[in-house]
């Protein structure tokens, strides 16, 4: 949560998760444009956030909201709010949805993917590899997260199936509740990272 003063501080484009990869698509005639990070895509609008705070785009003609997701770096006239381009992606996570043959755009530029799910009957490893491969199609980091440990006897065992569905894949048990959860995942979540949650309802997504 913020409040309105903090919502206006500046803020770094390092901070925001801008790169190299980014800077080098700049083209000398775009110096006036102002880089923005896609905050939130609704059906007609767009917000984002910029070094000076979050704002309102405008989209060009004969764009629309769906060319773009969550996490995209975009130029755009930082006194008008008119969006210039979309920068190339880094890496897309893309959903699949049954009937439909175009994916659906679930983030963009994302460095980790913590894939929850609880040790319980939640806990399907034929699920976990559909995330897996999502992750590992874009290009992304995967970690797996095991919450409600404190509910089975021994934790341990479903880290270990979890660790077998992947060669030198990160398996973490964590207590969202606990204020050692921070330090848990501190690693992938430093400055500039970029970190999406995926997990069915009720395994401690929004705690976390």
């Amino acid at each position: 949560m913020t409040n309105d003063s903090d919502a206006t501080c500046p803020v770094s484009l390092s901070s925001l998760g801008w790169s190299a990869f980014f800077e080098d698509q700049l083209k000398p005639h775009e110096a006036d444009f102002a880089p923005h990070r896609i905050a939130t895509v609704h059906r007609a609008r767009l917000t984002a956030i910029s070094q000076t705070g979050p704002a309102e785009l405008t989209l060009p003609v004969h764009s629309q909201t769906g060319d773009f997701a969550v996490g995209d770096w975009v130029l755009a006239d930082p006194k008008a709010r008119l969006l210039h381009r979309r920068l190339i992606r880094r890496t897309v996570l893309e959903r699949r949805t049954e009937g439909s043959k175009t994916p659906q755009l679930a983030g963009a530029n994302i460095d980790t993917l913590f894939i929850v799910t609880s040790c319980n009957a939640d806990f399907n490893p034929a699920r976990l590899e559909r995330y897996l491969a999502l992750a590992n199609e874009a290009g992304i980091n995967p970690v797996i997260l095991l919450t409600k440990a404190d509910t089975v006897a021994n934790a341990r065992t479903y880290k270990q199936q979890a660790k077998a569905l992947q060669r030198g894949l990160a398996v973490v048990i964590v207590n969202p509740r606990s204020g050692d959860a921070a330090a848990a995942l501190a690693p992938w979540c430093g400055v500039g990272q970029t970190v999406a949650l995926v997990g069915s309802s009720g395994v401690g997504k929004s705690t976390l």
